[in-house]
C-alpha cells in the first residue's frame, strides 16, 4: 500500500502543470501524449500510488506493462519513494513477462494442450535452428533461412489475429514458415520471446473467463512507453479494456517511436486517442531543457508541438562543431578539446554524454578516451553492464554494497537481497526461499569487504559461488542469467579487455566520474547536462549543452536533441 503521506507530498509538486495533475485524477480510460522531458513518468508513478490508494481494494491490484526492463526497474525505483513494492497485488513489468506471467503460465495448460508444462523459452542458438529445420521442410533452393525469416517474422508481429483473412490472404507463403517455425519450437518444448504476446492475446481473444480472471485482478491497466510495443500489445489492450472492462492509463509519445524494427508502431496510440470515452491529454511543459534546445527539436521535426520550458530565461545554448578526419580524428577531437572544455566551465564527467548511432562509433570513443585516461561507462550492446538486464543491474549493486556502499546503505541489503528473490524465484518467493537467498548472499558479499578485489575475479568468484546455484533453482525462465559470463568475458585481462578494481565497477549505474557513452537508442529518457551528438555527419559532430535546473525526479540540467 502506497504511504499516503509521500503521495500527497509528490502530488503537491504537480500543482503548477494542471495537464498533470488532470491526469493522475482521470477516473476513466486515459491517453497521455507525453514529450521528451515532460514528466511522464512522474506522472504515471504517482497516478498508479493515486489508483491504488482511492479506487482498488485489496486483494485487487494494479499491473504496468513497460517495453523493457529498463523502464521496468526505472518504475519500481520511483515507485519505491512512494512506499510501493512489486508484490502479487502490483505488477510492473515488460509485456513479455506480463503475458508469461499472467496469462500463460496460470492458464495454458486449461487451453493450450500442444504447449506442454516444462516449456522453456529457446536460446538464440535454438531460435536459428528452429528456422532452417522450418525452412528446410517447406522450401527448396540454397537461399539463406535467415532472410527470408526477416520477412515472416514482421509478418507473423504484425498480423496477431490469425483467424482473420488478411494471416493466409496476404503472403500465404510466409504464414505457412511461421507455422511451421512455431511447430518445430513446440515439438522441442520451447516457445520464443515473440511468442509471449501472441499466444497470451490468442488466449485471451479466444476464451472470454480468462478475460474476466484478469479485469478482477488487475481492473486498472497501466501502459508505458506505448508507441514502442507493437501489435501484440495493442490486441491485448483492446480485449482486456474496451471488452472486459479493464480501465486503461496509458502514456506514450508518437514522435518518440524508435523500434519500428521490432514491430513497433506509433499509429496503435494514435488509434487509441480517437476511441470513444477515452480521454486525452497533452503534457505541455519540457522540465529537461532550455527554450533554444526546444526550439532546435521543433525544427528538426518539422512542425510545433506546443512544448514550452517552464522557466523561459532559461535558454540553454546549442553549438556546431566540425572536425576534420575520420572516427578517431572526431573522437579525439572531443576528448582533447570539447571535454575538457565542459569540465573546465563546472560540467562533472558524470554529467556529459557523447552519443552515437552505433556501438562502432562508441569503440572510437572508448578508444580515445581510454587513451588519455577518462574513465567511462558505455549504454550499448558492448556495455560491460547491460542497462537492460536485471541480472547486470543487481550485480552492479551488489559491487557497490561490498565496496563500500555498506556502510550508509546505499544500496540497502534488504533491496538486494530483494531483488535476489525476484531474480530467482519472481514475485512467490516463499518465506523461507528469501531467507536462503539472504544468507547465500550475504555469506558471499561479506567476504569482499575491505579488501582490494579486482572485478573479474570478484565476478568470477560471484558465479561460481552464489549464481550457477541460483540458475540452477530458479523459477523465472526469462531471466538472461548468461550476462554474467558475458561480464566475465569483458573484464578479462588476458584477452585484453579491462579489467577494473572493484570500487570502480561499483560506481553509480549513471557513472559516478565516468563520462557516458551511449547509443542514441539507449539514451531515450536519460538525463544528463551536456551532450555531444558525435559522427552526425562525415564532416563533424554536433555539441549541445543546457544550464537548466531539472524539475521533478531528477537532479541535473539536461539537453536533448
Amino acid at each position: 500500500m502506497p504511504d499516503r503521506r509521500l503521495f500527497n507530498a509528490a502530488l503537491a509538486e504537480l500543482r503548477q502543470n494542471p495537464e498533470q495533475m488532470e491526469a493522475v485524477h482521470e477516473q476513466e480510460h486515459c491517453v497521455v501524449l507525453a514529450g521528451p522531458g515532460s514528466g511522464k513518468t512522474k506522472t504515471l508513478t504517482i497516478a498508479m500510488a493515486r489508483v491504488l490508494l482511492d479506487d482498488v481494494v485489496e486483494p485487487r491490484g494494479i499491473a504496468c506493462i513497460t517495453y523493457n526492463n529498463e523502464c521496468a526497474l526505472e518504475l519500481e525505483s520511483r515507485l519505491a519513494r512512494l512506499g510501493i513494492e512489486p508484490s502479487n497485488r502490483v505488477f510492473i513489468g515488460t509485456v513479455h513477462s506480463f503475458a508469461l506471467s499472467q496469462i500463460i503460465q496460470p492458464y495454458a495448460r486449461c487451453v493450450l494442450p500442444e504447449l506442454p508444462g516444462s516449456f522453456r523459452v529457446a536460446t538464440r542458438e535454438g531460435i536459428k535452428e528452429a528456422i532452417s529445420t522450418a525452412h528446410s521442410r517447406l522450401f527448396d533452393g540454397v537461399e539463406n533461412p535467415q532472410q527470408r525469416w526477416r520477412f515472416a517474422e514482421e509478418k507473423r508481429r504484425r498480423d496477431v489475429d490469425r483467424t482473420h483473412a488478411v494471416w493466409r490472404g496476404s503472403n500465404p507463403e510466409l504464414a505457412d514458415f511461421v507455422e511451421a517455425y512455431e511447430e518445430e519450437l513446440r515439438r522441442q518444448g520451447l516457445i520464443d520471446f515473440d511468442d509471449m504476446p501472441l499466444l497470451a492475446a490468442r488466449m485471451i481473444r479466444s476464451h472470454v473467463w480468462i478475460r474476466h480472471s484478469l479485469q478482477a485482478k488487475f481492473p486498472v491497466l497501466f501502459v508505458d512507453e506505448y508507441q514502442d510495443l507493437g501489435h501484440a500489445l495493442h490486441e491485448l489492450v483492446l480485449l482486456l479494456c474496451f471488452d472486459a472492462g479493464v480501465r486503461l492509463f496509458a502514456v506514450g509519445d508518437p514522435d518518440q517511436s524508435i523500434y519500428g524494427f521490432t514491430g513497433a508502431n506509433p499509429e496503435l496510440l494514435q488509434s487509441l486517442t480517437t476511441r470513444p470515452r477515452v480521454t486525452n491529454i497533452s503534457l505541455r511543459f519540457n522540465y529537461r531543457c532550455g527554450t533554444s534546445i526546444i526550439d532546435a527539436s521543433m525544427a528538426a521535426l518539422g512542425e510545433d508541438r506546443n512544448y514550452i520550458a517552464p522557466d523561459d530565461s532559461a535558454e540553454g545554448n546549442v553549438y556546431f562543431r566540425s572536425a576534420d578526419g575520420d572516427l578517431d580524428a572526431q573522437a579525439t577531437d572531443v576528448i582533447e578539446n570539447v571535454i575538457p572544455t565542459l569540465t573546465t566551465d563546472g560540467t562533472a564527467l558524470e554529467d556529459i554524454a557523447v552519443l552515437y548511432r552505433t556501438a562502432n562509433e562508441g569503440d572510437a570513443m572508448a578508444i580515445a578516451a581510454q587513451g588519455r585516461g577518462i574513465p567511462i561507462v558505455r549504454a550499448d550492446n558492448r556495455a560491460l553492464v547491460r542497462r537492460n538486464s536485471r541480472l547486470s543491474r543487481f550485480i552492479e549493486a551488489c559491487a557497490k554494497w561490498a565496496s563500500g556502499g555498506w556502510k550508509d546503505a546505499d544500496p540497502r541489503f534488504s533491496r538486494l537481497a530483494g531483488d535476489a528473490a525476484t531474480l530467482v524465484y519472481g514475485v512467490d518467493a516463499t518465506a523461507e526461499e528469501q531467507r536462503q537467498i539472504e544468507v547465500e548472499l550475504m555469506t558471499f558479499l561479506r567476504g569482499s569487504l575491505e579488501t582490494t578485489v579486482w572485478t573479474h575475479a570478484w565476478l568470477g568468484e560471484f558465479r561460481s559461488q552464489v549464481l550457477n546455484n541460483w540458475r540452477r533453482r530458479a523459477r523465472t525462465i526469462t531471466e538472461d542469467w548468461a550476462a554474467i559470463d558475458e561480464m566475465i568475458r569483458r573484464t578479462d585481462p588476458t584477452e585484453s579487455h579491462q579489467d577494473m578494481p572493484l570500487t570502480h565497477f561499483g560506481g553509480r549505474l549513471e557513472a559516478s566520474g565516468r563520462l557516458n557513452l551511449s547509443t542514441l537508442h539507449s539514451a531515450k529518457g536519460r538525463e544528463f547536462d551536456a551532450v555531444v551528438l558525435f559522427a552526425m555527419n562525415n564532416g563533424g559532430y554536433l555539441q549541445t549543452v543546457t544550464r537548466v535546473p531539472l524539475r521533478g525526479f531528477g537532479k541535473h540540467g539536461d539537453c536533448s536533441m
